[in-house]
């Protein structure tokens, strides 16, 4: 396995090169009523409020970080990639909100304890090297009471088709492909409570689309998060 920093290293390069394509993928989804109707679920999982702190994890080109900002949330926004921040600030600059948006690895902030109100960490921990040093740094970093938003592609996600390639070049990946479960393992441990969860059954970041959630909704939750395009859990 390659050390913390190469491997923190070939995220940010890979991002760094995927960000064009990415930022007009988010772009496009943005505007969807998926995505509004996504918005308003976790402003009321996240208890958020106007002048809540809220700490974006993994913010990519910072749709997600605008659309909590203008519902009146102070919102800090990080990524590894620079040029992912970058298209996050003209963005915000264009419609016109402040946020702080900074690069640098999730695992390891400079927040004091119990800053933020809120944490949202989307399709982020998967790669991150150590997926509990991230956590107990979310906890560090949320106040007593705050709630944290984290998902993760399922094992059957049309985003983990390259999953395979972990078994013939693992140093290249630079991701760890945990799947739902494990996460609810992780936060179980770390003393987390689940206070909600759910699955999405939408299109891959290369756009294949994922037609299993008809098959399995009735199904064991296991399945249901194998089966997802991504799992989030709602945790406090």
């Amino acid at each position: 396995m390659a050390s913390d920093s190469a491997w923190l290293e070939m995220v940010r390069t890979n991002w760094n090169d995927r960000a064009t394509d990415w930022d007009r993928m988010a772009e496009a989804a943005f505007l969807s009523a998926d995505r509004t109707a996504d918005i308003a679920r976790l402003a009321v999982d996240l208890d958020l409020h106007h002048g809540s702190k809220l700490f974006d994890a993994g913010c990519g080109t910072g749709q997600f970080a605008i659309a909590f900002a203008h519902l009146g949330c102070q919102v800090t926004a990080q990524d590894l990639s620079p040029v992912m921040i970058d298209r996050g600030r003209a963005h915000a600059r264009d419609r016109n909100v402040e946020i702080d948006f900074r690069t640098g690895d999730i695992s390891i902030l400079p927040d004091t304890r119990d800053t933020f109100d809120a944490i949202h960490a989307r399709v982020v921990l998967q790669f991150v090297p150590s997926v509990p040093a991230a956590l107990r740094e979310f906890r560090r970093v949320l106040r007593p009471g705050g709630r944290l938003f984290a998902n993760v592609p399922g094992s059957l996600s049309p985003i983990y088709n390259r999953s395979w390639r972990r078994l013939t070049d693992p140093a290249s990946m630079g991701a760890n492909f945990m799947v739902p479960w494990e996460l609810q393992t992780l936060l179980d441990q770390g003393g987390w409570s689940i206070v909600d969860q759910w699955g999405e059954y939408g299109q891959s970041l290369t756009g294949d689309g994922n037609s299993l959630g008809q098959f399995v909704q009735d199904g064991p939750l296991k399945l249901q998060q194998a089966a997802a395009t991504t799992w989030g859990f709602i945790a406090e």
